[in-house]
């Protein structure tokens, strides 16, 4: 990282990147239970839920958190 950049502008990107991504998975996943199947977007948040922990966990561990 450069000296003159504060961590803070890179966690603001990474958190508006997964914004991005979270709100266009909604939106698909929305789309998807119009069908009639209201269970079905349980398990897709879940597994997002689930993969948002892990690769956090992951990164804390590769930046010496752990």
């Amino acid at each position: 990282m450069l000296p003159n950049k504060s961590p803070l502008e890179g966690s603001l990107v990474v958190a508006a990147l997964i914004t991005l991504g979270i709100v266009f998975a909604g939106h698909w996943i929305v789309s998807y239970v119009q069908n009639g199947k209201p269970w079905a977007i349980v398990p897709w948040y879940g597994a997002a839920a689930a993969l948002i922990i892990i690769i956090g966990f992951f990164t804390n561990l590769r930046r010496g958190g752990g």
